[in-house]
């Protein structure tokens, strides 16, 4: 047995089995970012690449990333809501918005890399600082949230791109070098960019009420994997039958002469606003309300098979490479893009050999690296950056990690931006 902290600082007592830290999350980011490689450096999606395997493989990369920060963000508070203005809950507010502040000024740098890819960095950033609150709420208060931000959300961004103006703006992911100030910012990572909160949050919740519970428990695995698939058939499912038996002809109509296929995917993070048929579809980044409960579902089942995959031991074992990546993600996903822009230039051949170049590179040098020195550098400076002043806030000589979450490992099985204890 080992003394743990709880959640109102008291000292629980927990066995050796449940302290071992969550590494099927750590393998569910990792998968994340080898579909982000894939999208990435692979070859064309729509001529034989991964998407064309795997259907929309970035779109559910990208949301599973944003699933991830809502289980870090929990996990983050030691997993139970928070409670009143605490020294402690300020401490933990604090974490989160020093982490939050920084991504944004990431991004934004990475955006401006001559990489053609669309960073989401800077929009992770606003997820966390919209986020915060909810920290406060109970596990079914963040389900009804996030059920009904995935409904209300992508017709609000509908009605709001419609009414000023900006329905047409496509591929956006601001940068330094086309700032127009707070507010233009706000709004793209808002409203207009390629993954806009107003329409991403609900994986953010969904995954923070994903964080609430027992994720150590085989039945809450099993749990994930059957609910987790029942929404993917609902979301994808009821698109494709809602497409087919009513939206279908309009879609075509509003689509001439270029096609609904290479319309949607002319644009990334909204829909068209010339018909609000378009809500009814569930490509890949579309931010409709069936392609936000299809990749929760696809987020949700993905995880709960990473928990179960790494259950046994051997499993741990196979997957190691994995679960280095995974808890280096932001170091990984940072450094990819520096070596895309320095020595992979977008406009040369992608191919599947790059492809896998990037996979197995990052898979040898994040084992290495995580067996040698534990945390990556960019986890390691995030970590330094925002516990000193949250152990500041909180007024004690302990680290700020020191809050466990009971049942289910330490606090660092989070997301791409927290860093991992081992």
């Amino acid at each position: 047995m080992r003394a743990e902290v709880g959640e109102h600082g008291e000292r629980v007592e927990q066995p050796a089995s449940t302290r071992a830290r969550i590494v099927g999350v750590d393998v569910a980011r990792a998968l994340a970012i080898l579909g982000m490689f894939a999208s990435h450096v692979g070859p064309d999606p729509y001529d034989g690449g991964v998407d064309t395997l795997v259907q929309g493989v970035s779109g559910r990369a990208s949301a599973l990333f944003a699933f991830l920060a809502g289980v870090s963000l929990v996990l983050m508070s030691g997993r139970a809501p928070l409670r009143g203005r605490s020294r402690r809950t300020s401490a933990v507010v604090v974490r989160v918005l020093i982490r939050a502040v920084l991504l944004i000024p990431l991004g934004m740098w990475l955006a401006d890399l001559d990489t053609g890819v669309l960073v989401i960095l800077a929009f992770y950033g606003l997820y966390f600082l919209l986020a915060w609150p909810a920290l406060w709420l109970t596990t079914r208060a963040l389900v009804l949230l996030a059920a009904g931000w995935a409904l209300l959300g992508p017709i609000a961004s509908y009605l709001l791109r419609r009414s000023g103006g900006t329905g047409d703006v496509r591929y956006a992911a601001p940068g330094f070098d086309d700032w127009q100030g707070p507010g233009h910012l706000f709004e793209t990572l808002f409203l207009t960019g390629s993954y806009p909160a107003i329409t991403w949050l609900p994986f953010v919740f969904a995954g923070m009420a994903v964080g609430r519970l027992r994720l150590a428990d085989l039945r809450v695995q099993r749990a994930f994997v059957g609910i987790g698939t029942g929404l993917a058939v609902l979301g994808y499912g009821g698109s494709w039958l809602v497409v087919e038996v009513f939206t279908g002809d309009r879609l075509a109509r509003d689509a001439e002469p270029s096609g609904v296929f290479d319309l949607i995917h002319s644009r990334v993070g909204s829909v068209p606003v010339s018909d609000p048929a378009w809500l009814t579809v569930a490509e890949g980044h579309t931010g409709t309300p069936f392609e936000i409960v299809g990749a929760i579902g696809v987020a949700l089942a993905l995880l709960g098979l990473t928990l179960l995959a790494c259950r046994a031991w051997i499993g741990r074992i196979v997957l190691d490479p994995l679960i280095c990546v995974g808890a280096m993600a932001l170091t990984v996903y940072t450094a990819h893009l520096i070596v895309i822009e320095r020595w992979f230039p977008l406009d040369a051949a992608q191919s599947w050999k790059r492809l896998l170049g990037f996979a197995v590179t990052a898979l040898l040098l994040c084992w290495i690296w995580r067996h040698v020195l534990r945390k990556g550098p960019m986890e390691a400076a995030l970590h330094v950056l925002s516990a000193f002043p949250a152990r500041w806030v909180r007024g004690s000589t302990r680290p700020a990690e020191s809050t466990r979450p009971q049942g289910g490992g330490p606090t660092s099985a989070g997301s791409m931006v927290h860093e991992s204890d081992r």
